[in-house]
């Protein structure tokens, strides 16, 4: 199982047309020896105390878009 990580950005300002960016979470991939995503689970400074993970989606599960 390999997982990817990968740095979550909030933009904070602006001047002189450069943005200005503060990292505020981490999100976590996970996926299995072929390549499946097998869970997300994501760290964000706004909910310290709160795991959140997500799952990608299944195939009997609708399309909402």
């Amino acid at each position: 199982m390999a997982t990817q990580t990968l740095k979550l950005n909030v933009k904070s300002g602006e001047k002189d047309g450069k943005n200005f960016w503060d990292r505020c979470g981490v999100l976590f991939v996970n996926t299995d020896d072929t390549g499946n995503i097998t869970s997300i689970n994501v760290k964000h400074c706004m909910f310290p105390d709160v795991e959140m993970v997500a799952f990608p989606r299944r195939d009997n599960d609708p399309v909402t878009e």
